[in-house]
């Protein structure tokens, strides 16, 4: 009992200091994490346009593999920098633009309303979605590990601020884009049902 007590207390000790540092952490976890997810991304040569909508289905939650080249130049940055919170933001929009983008596509093609070209032209609206979000990550891994590169501190953070504004309107197109959608496939739904309700009653 206590042996128990005693590792009762540890534990609440252990939570209590990491709730303190909860805060500090928070932002370098994310910043590590998002930074990982992309490095797999680059690892597996993702490109949007050339793989289209398929390689959504291939980011797998947790095999994500560190990219040691990478964060030995990112230590070189300025801590400003490199835990710069937008920069982990925007990936994070990415992820929600792919799993976004991913969903729709799936819902809207196993619902069986819409016509090929209509399927086509969300397609290529995703794929060019996807390809310019692929080029705002490219930029940012650029601005964000090469140390080498000939710019201040405060030009470096600028330019996140860009790319990060940048992420943010293709996260909205996104969302707005899928909502408009998903609302053509439920009045679709409705106008078959319509129809198929009065061939009952109409014998048609």
């Amino acid at each position: 009992m206590k042996k128990l007590v005693l590792l009762l207390s540890g534990a609440l000790l252990l939570s209590q200091g990491i709730q303190a540092q909860a805060k500090q952490r928070k932002e370098l976890l994310l910043q590590i994490g998002a930074l990982q997810v992309y490095m797999d991304y680059a690892r597996k040569g993702y490109r949007a346009v050339s793989e289209g909508l398929s390689f959504i289905g291939d980011a797998k939650r947790g095999e994500v593999n560190l990219h040691r080249d990478y964060f030995a130049s990112l230590l070189k940055i300025n801590p400003k920098v490199r835990n710069y919170y937008k920069t982990a933001e925007i990936i994070s929009l990415q992820l929600e633009i792919l799993k976004t983008c991913r969903k729709t596509h799936a819902d809207l093609k196993s619902s069986d309303l819409f016509h090929g070209d209509e399927l086509d032209h969300i397609r290529r609206s995703f794929e060019r979605l996807l390809d310019h979000c692929s080029r705002t990550l490219d930029e940012l891994l650029i601005v964000t590990s090469d140390a080498a590169l000939e710019i201040r501190d405060d030009q470096r953070t600028a330019r996140i601020d860009a790319l990060h504004k940048a992420m943010m309107e293709d996260y909205d197109f996104c969302i707005s884009f899928s909502r408009e959608a998903a609302l053509l496939s439920v009045l679709k739904a409705a106008d078959k049902k319509e129809s198929k309700h009065a061939g009952v009653i109409y014998g048609l």
